[in-house]
């Protein structure tokens, strides 16, 4: 039905992760549906969303284990991509172009968020907006 308005997105639109739920336990799941945010914890953690957090994440399935593979939608970001680096970056920081075909942390937040930071190779994750 071309004309309907409204509705959920079908899971092939948009931007879908695997990351690793932070405070998922068999005591206190994180189940499908719940509204997630990313965590600075390590690389492609996340936590619950809190009271007034934005919602960043959606988890696709339930998961009870913080080591355990979650699928989940992520909102306000586009794409992710790998970069070679300069400097020191952390997962959470926000990056922009280096000038040398590669990227370095951001003077202040831009919206794009390094996901996992890959020492051995020179390389960074990075969900971008």
């Amino acid at each position: 039905m071309l004309n309907k308005r409204g509705g959920i997105v079908p899971d092939s639109y948009g931007l879908s992760l695997t990351v690793f739920a932070q405070d998922a336990t068999a005591a206190a799941p994180v189940k499908a549906g719940t509204p997630l945010k990313l965590a600075t914890t390590g690389a492609y953690h996340a936590v619950k969303a809190a009271d007034g957090d934005a919602v960043q994440l959606v988890a696709k399935h339930t998961v009870t284990d913080a080591d355990a593979p979650l699928g989940v939608h992520a909102y306000n970001f586009s794409r992710n991509a790998e970069f070679p680096f300069t400097g020191a970056v952390a997962v959470g920081d926000s990056i922009v172009a280096n000038g040398t075909g590669g990227v370095k942390v951001a003077a202040a937040p831009n919206g794009s968020y390094v996901a996992l930071v890959n020492t051995a190779k020179g390389t960074v994750e990075v969900l971008l907006p």
